[in-house]
């Protein structure tokens, strides 16, 4: 059985969503964030001051730092995965455990436009680029410390919302499959909800979108299909088809990625209404180099899609363009 996570809301208890402001069939259609700037509504937190970064020539830690005592865990199911062909030449398991520290610079850039029939589009795209280091600990490879330093934007607004995200630590627990099990963050002192929540989805979109390993031995050529189950504003079902491209020496992975909805029904954000999903496309593909000596690799996912909702009124379909980003880069 797939599971099944939420990805429309924050960790820390704000929504975030980029939909912008539309009224269809008498329905508005959410906005983006809790309805203030990016500036606005702090954060409570007991976060304590920022963790510098391990030097990358650092390895393992025997010392993790603790997290502070407002700092929740997410769990993220893992995915179905089910080898097609195993590949040729040399077989090998292929699996993550890391040894060193990781340098990352994670972007992720998601892109909504609305038009109601008759009337202007609205909406637009949202970046952020997370800067940040993984170490392992020395006990347990696949518990992962992340050291995050200063968020940036090409939206400059979100850029100086950001700052206090600057020395934040976190924590990730990995399966060997390459996957995120679970991460664990706090929302520092001072920083707004809606720029916290931009923070915590960054995070959980892109490890919502890992490409898994399979468990069975593989070679050049095999491919594996990866299933996982996301309920957000409709409930869709994940399918990932994976090509083992390099060897399992150097493995690359070249994924065909396609999100479908599982039925008609939209929720509307922050009420209990619901539209009708008419129609509804996304899909992308992405293509990661795997280090399994670092916590996650070179690369990931894009996706382009859109959807139309009907409401009452069959006159004023709701269309939406939309696309995402989700990929580890340079640091």
């Amino acid at each position: 059985m797939r599971s099944i996570i939420h990805y429309g809301g924050s960790v820390h208890g704000r929504r975030w969503r980029l939909v912008p402001v539309l009224v269809a069939a008498g329905v508005a259609v959410g906005a983006c964030g809790d309805g203030g700037a990016p500036g606005s509504e702090s954060v409570a937190s007991s976060a304590p001051p920022s963790v510098a970064a391990p030097a990358p020539a650092a390895g393992c830690t025997q010392d993790p730092p603790a997290l502070p005592a407002g700092a929740v865990t997410v769990d993220v199911p893992q995915a179905t995965v089910v080898l097609g062909d195993p590949g040729t030449g040399e077989r090998r398991a292929l699996a993550v455990r890391p040894t060193a520290v990781a340098e990352y610079g994670l972007f992720t850039n998601t892109l909504q436009v609305s038009q109601v029939a008759g009337e202007q589009p609205s909406g637009g795209n949202r970046d952020v680029t997370l800067p940040m280091s993984a170490q392992p600990t020395c006990a347990d490879p696949l518990d992962v410390y992340l050291f995050f330093g200063a968020p940036r934007s090409t939206d400059t607004a979100m850029t100086k919302a950001l700052e206090p995200a600057a020395g934040t630590v976190g924590r990730a627990r990995l399966a060997p499959s390459g996957e995120v099990r679970s991460f664990t963050i706090a929302a520092p002192a001072g920083i707004a909800a809606e720029a916290q929540a931009t923070f915590e989805q960054a995070l959980l979109q892109t490890f919502l979108r890992l490409v898994p390993l399979p468990a069975e031995p593989v070679g050049a050529g095999a491919t594996w299909t990866a299933t996982r189950g996301i309920r957000a504003d409709s409930t869709l079902t994940q399918t990932m088809r994976v090509t083992l491209a390099g060897t399992v020496g150097a493995p690359e992975l070249k994924a065909e990625v396609e999100e479908s909805p599982d039925d008609s029904v939209f929720r509307v954000p922050g009420s209990d209404q619901v539209l009708t999903i008419e129609s509804f496309t996304s899909e992308g593909s992405g293509t990661i180099a795997v280090d399994p000596a670092k916590a996650f690799g070179q690369g990931g996912v894009q996706l382009e899609g859109g959807r139309t909702l009907l409401g009452d009124d069959p006159g004023r379909k709701l269309v939406q363009k939309t696309g995402s980003v989700y990929r580890f880069g340079p640091k």
